[in-house]
């Protein structure tokens, strides 16, 4: 279990910032319902931290996955572009 400390709000707060864009992008692209998966995410990055009493490398792990996904996007733009 993550200590509590001055971490958890700078935590919460770059946790709502990755559920944010996670709303956005499904919000730009047609999701259903927007809004339970940008809360999904929120729920899912603080329930991880609890279960692997870790804090920073969720992070960065969540960090890492979206320059990744933007990637992936911009690719998929380009190939759809030119067919």
């Amino acid at each position: 279990m993550p200590a509590f400390g001055i971490g958890i709000p700078i935590f919460l707060v770059v946790q709502a910032f990755i559920s944010w864009f996670v709303y956005s992008e499904a919000k730009k692209y047609g999701s259903r319902s927007p809004v339970v998966v940008g809360a999904s995410v929120f729920v899912l990055g603080v329930g991880l931290a609890f279960v692997f009493s870790t804090v920073i490398a969720l992070v960065v792990v969540e960090l890492l996955v979206i320059p990744i996904y933007l990637l992936g996007v911009h690719a998929a733009k380009r190939r759809s572009a030119s067919a």
